[in-house]
């Protein structure tokens, strides 16, 4: 009876209506400022960020099924074509099996958002080939070490996907799927929430990242013992309580475990209404900016640091100069919307935009047999390796955080849309006044205009907010040719009733200036144009120990609006975005004086 429930007539999906009707939002106690749009209301149009978004899209559609697959499908005794993945995901590698729930995921959100037929179809034959793995197999883990030291992190992964392949893609069977997952894995995970402390001290599974996909296993299934289940996993007494009581707890811990076990204190937040799991939030956010190099991400490596002890700026002379990327973006880009959510600041946008451009956008184009970038190296000769074993854990956040990238841009409350990011998009706002559609045209960040148009404005009767970034000097804005305040780290506040055809003028100016790596180094910098970390390019053995005058002594190149130059000790030393490196050498922190 339990093949049958979980498996007969599977590959079926339901409509996509009814999809969306599954992924509405409960009622919850937990108060948002703003709401996130769901996937499909925003669409990218154009730009740098479309182009990966697209290349990801087409990278994981043509993941072949059947390989990935395979490991589930020996585990079970059953027919196995196709070659073995090899690294970390087959019977005998670090986390068998660990990311095939992300694939999952992340082809639903991109189907949703796109309205790719292809990618929901792939998602539905997927869920169809582990559910019937998953439940023939005695065990529900497809090799000794996803068993016994990652069966919390391996059971996640299935959940989110089967969530994802229900909510976005309609996939009816991985609903039924969720309490067989559950249930199967549950014998094998800690009954209590262990904390892991720093990258290698036992327990080194995360039983704390649980929560977030437990409360929406709740919501999907209406079984509250799912919803206790959550509650049971957080890790309040070392995470949350410190943290709600403005206690720094960060050092030696896990940074991208704890920073995804954020997540499952959001919705904490919503699910139960408790404030303290928001402040713990909102001071964690704080206790982590001076642990970003300038491109946004936490280092270094996988632990956080006492910064009194200067390790910040030391790691860089070791082979601990890295930021874990994507799986460290993905953690830190929800945190921010989520920030955004519960709060409305434009602050969090300035952080997700930072972290967006020069982490998850600059990532390293994966290859064709589980090649993934892993880290980000700040060091004076920087690379863009692969990590040194084939599908490592980025391989899932990758697709995952790009999939994301259109719950980034905008936001919404009753009254009012909230532009937080700048790119060529357009969205859709269903409101009781009227559909709203608006269009945005830009080159951000390569150029400093932006131009909205209202395409739509159903009754008219809303307001506009846009993020001006902090490190913005000389922002203007004007509606229709008239000028309007635009203020640094402020939200421009445009409330009119609007018509169609009505535009808005913007001009954000992305002034170069050094980033110091922390205050105990005000003369070791980054070099910053707007949200954007430039690098220099293929620098030479010795760099680090000269000084270079940044930014005053740049030039820009000619003819190229994203590139600038200097000399020094008579060499030419040219900078580019992060994110416009492919394979060149690069330096990204310098002596200034």
């Amino acid at each position: 009876m339990l093949h049958c429930a979980a498996c007969a007539g599977a590959a079926g999906t339901l409509p996509i209506a009814f999809a969306a009707q599954a992924g509405a939002a409960p009622m919850l106690p937990g108060k948002e400022a703003v709401h996130e749009f769901a996937y499909g209301a925003v669409r990218l149009t154009g730009g740098r960020i479309k182009r990966q978004y697209d290349q990801v899209h087409a990278h994981y559609m043509a993941l072949d099924n059947d390989r990935v697959l395979k490991v589930f499908r020996e585990n079970a005794g059953l027919p196995a074509p196709g070659p073995d993945m090899g690294g970390w995901y087959d019977k005998d590698g670090f986390v068998p099996g660990l990311t095939l729930g992300q694939y999952i995921s992340g082809l639903a959100r991109i189907g949703a958002a796109t309205g790719d037929k292809a990618a929901h179809a792939k998602v539905a034959a997927l869920v169809d080939g582990f559910g019937k793995a998953f439940v023939k197999a005695s065990n529900p883990y497809a090799g000794p070490k996803a068993q016994a030291q990652w069966a919390a992190y391996v059971m996640d992964k299935y959940v989110v996907g089967m969530i994802d392949a229900y909510r976005l893609s309609g996939v009816e069977q991985a609903k039924t799927l969720l309490p067989i997952i559950i249930e199967k894995c549950r014998p094998y995970i800690s009954p209590v929430s262990r904390d892991r402390i720093g990258k290698v001290n036992p327990p080194y599974d995360e039983t704390y990242v649980l929560p977030e996909n437990l409360f929406h296993v709740a919501d999907i299934t209406g079984d509250d013992k799912y919803r206790q289940m959550a509650v049971h996993y957080l890790l309040n007494k070392e995470w949350f309580d410190p943290l709600a009581a403005g206690q720094d707890v960060l050092p030696e811990k896990h940074a991208y475990s704890h920073t995804i076990a954020l997540s499952s204190g959001a919705q904490a937040y919503l699910h139960l209404g408790d404030p303290k799991y928001r402040t713990a939030l909102e001071n964690a956010w704080k206790f982590m900016e001076p642990q970003r190099f300038a491109s946004g991400g936490w280092g270094p490596e996988e632990q956080f640091v006492h910064l009194h002890q200067g390790k910040l700026a030391a790691s860089l002379q070791s082979s601990k100069a890295h930021f874990e990327t994507p799986c460290g973006a993905f953690a830190d880009l929800k945190l921010a919307r989520y920030l955004i959510r519960f709060t409305g600041e434009p602050v969090y946008g300035d952080g997700l935009e930072r972290t967006l451009y020069n982490t998850m956008l600059a990532a390293r184009t994966p290859d064709s047999d589980g090649g993934y970038p892993y880290y980000s190296d700040y060091g004076s000769q920087g690379e863009k390796r692969y990590y040194h074993q084939k599908w490592p854990c980025c391989s899932g956040t990758l697709v995952q955080g790009v999939a994301d990238y259109v719950l980034n841009l905008y936001f919404h409350d009753d009254d009012a849309l909230l532009v937080n990011m700048y790119a060529p998009s357009e969205v859709t706002w269903d409101r009781p006044g009227g559909p709203v559609e608006v269009v945005q045209e830009t080159d951000y960040p390569a150029a400093d205009t932006v131009r909205l148009t209202v395409r739509k404005p159903g009754n008219g009767r809303f307001a506009m907010k846009l993020r001006i970034p902090a490190w913005s000097k000389g922002a203007s804005l004007s509606v229709n040719g008239k000028s309007h305040p635009a203020t640094p780290g402020r939200l421009a506040v445009v409330d009119r009733v609007w018509k169609a055809g009505d535009t808005i003028a913007l001009n954000l100016p992305q002034p170069l200036r050094g980033l110091a790596i922390d205050d105990r180094n005000p003369n070791l910098q980054a070099l910053m144009r707007g949200a954007v970390m430039y690098v220099g390019i293929n620098p030479w053995d010795g760099i680090e120990k000269q000084v270079v005058a940044l930014p005053r002594a740049l030039q820009p190149m000619p003819g190229q609006p994203e590139a600038y130059r200097t000399h020094v000790a008579g060499r030419d030393l040219v900078f580019v975005p992060y994110h416009a490196v492919d394979t060149e050498r690069t330096a990204t922190y310098f002596k200034t004086a």
